[in-house]
């Protein structure tokens, strides 16, 4: 892949009714200088024989089965596309999703910032919120509503805060930034949430916001936790959050001088859930780490666990 090229990663299940929209709503766009690489989750319904059937209309389209080594789950999907990518050498990846649509201009005007300033990481755009059968309006309109918020002077803090509109499709990466980093295959729910928060507190990202509205995301009945995993739905995103937040954390333990903000969130969080685990997990970051702390953020954690963490067993 050539400098300036953009990978789209669009992984799908059983969205055989509906990516078709999605395919035209990127084969319509203004920069056409990309690859768009299908990968499916070992769908059920005729998603495959579709996809194919598109592909052949444009070679830019690539349809790729994900292979049996590969576990169920969206988390593994994105997973097999971004090993995809370290096979072709991309320079750009977009993440997107088998039921949304693009603006014709999404990649033009959040490709261009990247090609200008090689410092930049990522670009990040806005985007509406749309229900099936709703006919798009693409008009270049800017989201100045607060409803859809991009811009912040803190990256990490305001989307730990969901003070920031940050989601899968919405940003285009530069790939050697993420390279390294994989989505937890553990996690069916919150995956991608919990990817962008590694990502942010490891490396220091800089991003420029794209006021206008270029992605419509879909609101259907049929998502995935629901469509895939029926009755156990619920069940599944409670213990995903609950992973996802560990994950989360002990990358943040790990740091040499975590923010403080994160440590108090976890103390309360861990307290509230009564969770033996994340309790049993800041207990010894605090011991081992009680030298490089300032005594008043030490006792502050003390009285948030009601001394808990220091007396757990």
């Amino acid at each position: 892949m050539g400098k300036g090229n953009v990978l789209i990663l669009l992984a799908t299940f059983n969205r055989a009714h509906l990516i078709v929209e999605t395919l035209r709503s990127i084969q319509n766009q203004t920069y056409a200088d990309f690859q768009c690489l299908i990968t499916d989750d070992r769908s059920t319904d005729n998603t495959k024989e579709i996809v194919e059937r598109f592909c052949k209309t444009d070679e830019r389209f690539k349809y790729r089965l994900k292979p049996k080594s590969y576990p169920s789950g969206l988390s593994a999907t994105r997973n097999f596309g971004l090993d995809l990518a370290q096979e072709l050498n991309a320079d750009f990846i977009q993440l997107f999703d088998d039921d949304d649509i693009m603006h014709p201009l999404k990649l033009e005007l959040q490709l261009m910032p990247l090609l200008q300033k090689d410092e930049l990481d990522m670009t990040l755009c806005a985007y509406r919120k749309f229900k099936d059968k709703e006919i798009i309006q693409f008009d270049l309109d800017k989201a100045n509503d607060n409803s859809c918020n991009v811009r912040t002077n803190d990256l990490l803090k305001s989307f730990y805060l969901n003070k920031l509109s940050l989601n899968s499709c919405g940003p285009i990466w530069r790939f050697k930034t993420i390279r390294k980093y994989r989505f937890h295959e553990d996690l069916f729910y919150d995956e991608e949430r919990n990817f962008y928060l590694r990502i942010l507190v490891h490396e220091k990202i800089q991003y420029k916001p794209v006021d206008e509205i270029l992605f419509w995301y879909r609101k259907h009945p049929l998502g995935i936790t629901s469509n895939l995993y029926g009755d156990k739905g619920n069940q599944i995103k409670k213990e995903s959050l609950r992973l996802s937040h560990l994950h989360f954390f002990r990358e943040v333990l790990s740091l040499r001088n975590p923010p403080f903000y994160l440590l108090k969130s976890f103390s309360k969080k861990a307290m509230r859930n009564n969770d033996v685990e994340q309790i049993q997990l800041l207990k010894e970051h605090l011991l081992k780490t009680l030298w490089a702390y300032d005594l008043r953020k030490w006792i502050l954690l003390l009285l948030i666990s009601g001394y808990r963490i220091i007396i757990y067993k």
